[in-house]
């Protein structure tokens, strides 16, 4: 059976959380909580996906060790992906990291500034239970505040679902793009006119959705505790991604291809699935003719990881097509489950070209984005495949993956998604 309300907490809160759980659990709301939850042998990211995605809410116990954590952020990003009702039980006023507080910009927060006390674990108690049976608690409404309450007071509505909660704070500073659209399954194009607040826009030039993809950094390489890295995927670095950028929501499609460009042979009769045998040229001009670009390699990475520190962004079989699940075929783009910015296809279905030239080592000083990084254009140069394809084994599809290709790109099939700097 599964649990109704899935606990997301940093290591060093686990008293904190295991409090939580028990007090929910003695009125009757089942928990899901890790370690508890995880069963004996499971793969530890996978179980965390499941548990997300098999409960109705999710409490997450906000600290500062919380607001550190990635793997609470790539949590709090599941929960949003999949429309659960997320409860932040803020209990220090730590600044939120821009990708967390993006997440949680339309959520109303329990503010404990006391810490977890039995009056805010009670309180807690109440609004899950009112989140899950999807009614109003009547408590007196004080109005919005930008300060910290000596008491806690108040409820108020959120997001479809009413919580009690002690003030109403919104995310403090504009957000570059609220999050309005990352769960929809690709909507139609058509003609829509791009706002200053959209998360998700529609580029009339090849008639795909692009995602805005906020600034950040990440560790890129090898996956902690990732035993099957190899030599090029090393070593693991730190970086910045200065600038956010859209990109596409899926790989390039068949239809979206015949927009602009001569069909690669065999043309494919299926307008849904994703182009593939292009050459890297080809995927280059064809993104420039759209208004964008191909994605350099290190920002690839960054989307695909969506704050993930882990070889995949979820459970594998949910959100790549590859050689255990694809009958050998590719599919139709936007099936799988997406990451926690809302792309699909990340990995798997068909490689993705990227912008830079292949080295077999990562050089700590050479560009990641920008005009100066590096591109295969001399003659002997190899270009970089990135995610996979439905041939691939486990291991080919993990999100450090790096393929050496030729940039003819007759090998594998090899598809591609571009990048835009501009709304």
């Amino acid at each position: 059976m599964a649990q109704q309300v899935f606990i997301s907490y940093a290591s060093a809160d686990k008293t904190i959380a295991d409090r939580i759980c028990g007090a929910l659990e003695s009125v009757g709301v089942s928990c899901w909580i890790a370690p508890r939850n995880i069963p004996a042998g499971a793969d530890f990211p996978s179980a965390i996906v499941e548990g997300i995605s098999a409960a109705r809410a999710f409490v997450l116990v906000l600290t500062e060790h919380a607001v550190a954590s990635p793997h609470v952020l790539s949590e709090v990003g599941h929960a949003f992906n999949g429309k659960k009702r997320i409860l932040p039980f803020r209990i220090s006023p730590a600044a939120l990291p821009e990708d967390l507080e993006y997440f949680l910009s339309l959520t109303q927060w329990l503010d404990a500034p006391e810490g977890c006390t039995d009056q805010n674990l009670q309180r807690l108690v109440e609004a899950t239970q009112a989140a899950l049976a999807e009614r109003r608690i009547e408590r007196p409404l004080a109005p919005p505040r930008r300060i910290w309450p000596a008491a806690g007071i108040l409820a108020l509505g959120s997001v479809g679902v009413i919580i009690a909660i002690w003030k109403f704070r919104r995310s403090p500073g504009p957000l570059p793009v609220p999050p309005t659209a990352p769960i929809l399954k690709i909507p139609p194009a058509g003609n829509h006119p791009v706002t200053q607040g959209e998360k998700i826009r529609l580029n009339p030039r090849d008639g795909l959705n692009y995602v805005w993809i906020p600034p950040g950094s990440f560790m890129m390489g090898c996956s902690v505790q990732d035993s099957e890295c190899k030599e090029d995927e090393k070593p693991a670095h730190r970086v910045t991604i200065e600038q956010g950028f859209w990109l596409g929501q899926t790989e390039v499609t068949v239809a979206a291809y015949r927009k602009r460009a001569a069909m690669p042979s065999p043309p494919s009769d299926d307008a849904t699935l994703p182009v593939n045998g292009v050459t890297w040229a080809e995927a280059k001009e064809f993104c420039e003719a759209t208004g964008g670009r191909l994605p350099t390699e290190a920002e690839w990475e960054y989307a695909a990881r969506a704050g993930s520190t882990e070889p995949y962004y979820g459970a594998i079989s949910q959100i790549a097509w590859y050689a255990e699940n694809s009958d050998n075929t590719p599919h139709a783009v936007g099936q799988k489950q997406p990451n926690a910015f809302g792309l699909y296809d990340m990995l798997g279905n068909v490689a993705e070209w990227v912008l830079d030239r292949y080295f077999d080592k990562y050089s700590l000083d050479a560009a990641a984005t920008g005009p100066e990084v590096e591109q295969p254009l001399v003659s002997n140069a190899l270009a970089i495949a990135r995610g996979g394809f439905w041939e691939s084994d486990a291991s080919g599809v993990r999100v450090s993956r790096r393929l050496a290709q030729e940039k003819e790109g007759d090998q594998i099939p090899i598809g591609f998604r571009c990048a835009s700097d501009h709304p």
